[in-house]
């Protein structure tokens, strides 16, 4: 009889020391993703952290953390995107910003597969973009550096948002 419960004893703290471990690889693999900036994947690992172990602090920290700065993650996850998209051939000559910024969405997207499509929005109230000639020719270089590199002609940043890459004059130093 002993020896049955003390085999009972040792499965169930085998059992909750396998699923402990699990939580913290899951709260792991979640914090991870989430300095990728993908907010889907850490989210699922924190809650399935917290099915397997609902008073687990760490990960309802971590979750509630990710819920108040999802915004900050979402756009972490844009920039990393547009870094990872290589476009093999650039060729702008005396294109304004707007019609560059339309191009080089649709091959991002295209050279992405369709799987990511960036949303830009220029911001320009003072309109010291207009008029301003981009020429660009390039190849095999990521599309950030490029965006980078056309920013830099126009005197332009990027901010990477939530939903959106917002273009902004540089503060006039």
């Amino acid at each position: 009889m002993k020896t049955s419960i003390f085999i009972a004893l040792l499965a169930t703290c085998t059992c909750l020391f396998g699923q402990g471990n699990n939580a913290a690889g899951l709260i792991l693999k979640g914090r991870m993703a989430e300095k990728s900036g993908d907010l889907a994947a850490a989210r699922a690992a924190y809650t399935e952290a917290l099915r397997l172990q609902p008073s687990n602090p760490d990960a309802r920290y971590h979750l509630n953390e990710l819920n108040r700065n999802a915004g900050t993650v979402a756009a972490r996850g844009r920039e990393k995107k547009l870094a990872s998209v290589q476009l093999p051939v650039i060729d702008f000559r005396n294109a304004e910003l707007k019609e560059v910024l339309d191009a080089l969405g649709h091959m991002i997207e295209k050279e992405s597969k369709e799987e990511y499509a960036p949303n830009f929005m220029i911001r320009d109230p003072s309109n010291r973009f207009e008029g301003q000639a981009i020429n660009l020719r390039l190849k095999n270089v990521p599309a950030k550096a490029t965006l980078d590199m056309i920013l830099d002609q126009v005197g332009a940043r990027a901010r990477y948002e939530e939903h959106a890459i917002v273009i902004v004059p540089l503060s006039r130093r």
